[in-house]
């Protein structure tokens, strides 16, 4: 697992908050997969729901970016009170997203 560049991850979220263009939750990032650009999971995901949200993201041909954050680290990230173990993407560039893989 590669680590993320936080300045690059705040940036990318920050971007997708403002554009109200995601989804948070790993059920509901296994129901709204279609269309999205990227699945960020959390260490948190459990792993029965991680192994069903890389099936469906490998399913759409959505790429998925492994975070080595908690779950309550993703949710300060983006300004929620409640924790965050998986997110997809709508909005983000395909830049923001291959610099995000590395």
């Amino acid at each position: 697992m590669t680590l993320v560049d936080n300045s690059l991850l705040t940036k990318v979220l920050k971007d997708a908050m403002k554009g109200g263009k995601s989804v948070f939750g790993a059920r509901e990032c296994i129901a709204g997969m279609k269309g999205s650009k990227a699945l960020l999971c959390t260490t948190s995901v459990p792993a029965a729901i991680g192994t069903r949200l890389r099936d469906e993201a490998k399913k759409n041909n959505v790429p998925v970016v492994e975070l080595p954050h908690t779950s309550s680290e993703l949710a300060r990230l983006i300004g929620r009170p409640y924790r965050v173990s998986a997110l997809t993407l709508r909005s983000a560039s395909e830049a923001d997203i291959k610099q995000l893989m590395r």
